[in-house]
């Protein structure tokens, strides 16, 4: 395989799309998806990074943690400036969002009914109307925060953020909480999501979302 299908080329040599915690084709997927957003368009005198490479440096930035995740490590490893970091990642990000709505949404009926059959296949025919699962997540932070950091010490004896994850069988998201500490409960977090304050938009009659104990019926 060419060494550009399987890098991305940097000032100080080329860097393995591997490396970026991500698969190759991933990383060109995503590479396709926000090519093509005006953020990547130079407005001044200066021009830009490709956007091959700005991707990189993002999920490179958002792939490390504590002190690796600095912008001037960062920079190191990328062989640009810490500005370069923080354009670069900032025009990623505002390149994703834009795709926000394209990748998480309702399911249709055809994926529902997908969903459903996979479902009665690995369970029984009276539980395929549960064509969701939900479940919370942590994030973990490098450091407790200085407001209010007790409340972001978590059930594993770590400083977190608290995410619930909705999903379809094929692990397609479909919906999302994200911004609670990490001490608050899951069924808190879900609580505030649009399938718990909008059923009815979300589920038919006798369809249902699979969580565990954590959930309140």
């Amino acid at each position: 395989m060419a060494l550009v299908e399987t890098c991305v080329l940097f000032s100080n040599g080329p860097v393995p799309k591997r490396n970026l915690r991500v698969r190759p084709s991933t990383f060109d997927a995503l590479l396709r998806t926000i090519e093509g957003d005006p953020v990547f368009i130079a407005t001044g005198p200066l021009d830009q990074f490709p956007v091959e490479s700005q991707l990189a440096i993002t999920l490179f930035h958002l792939g490390h943690f504590g002190n690796a995740a600095s912008v001037e490590s960062v920079a190191q490893w990328a062989g640009c400036s810490a500005g370069a970091v923080v354009v670069s990642t900032r025009h990623v990000i505002q390149a994703v969002m834009a795709c926000h709505d394209l990748a998480i949404h309702r399911p249709n009926a055809e994926e529902k009914e997908c969903a459903k059959q996979w479902v009665e296949a690995v369970s029984c025919p009276a539980w395929r109307d549960g064509y969701c699962m939900v479940d919370g997540t942590l994030v973990l932070l490098s450091d407790k925060p200085s407001l209010c950091g007790e409340g972001y010490y978590d059930r594993k004896s770590n400083y977190s953020l608290s995410v619930t994850v909705v999903n379809m069988p094929d692990c397609h998201i479909i919906g999302y909480v994200a911004g609670h500490c990490g001490s608050a409960h899951d069924s808190t977090v879900f609580a505030e999501s649009s399938l718990a304050s909008n059923p009815e938009v979300w589920f038919a009659p006798n369809e249902f979302v699979w969580a565990d104990s954590a959930y309140a019926l």
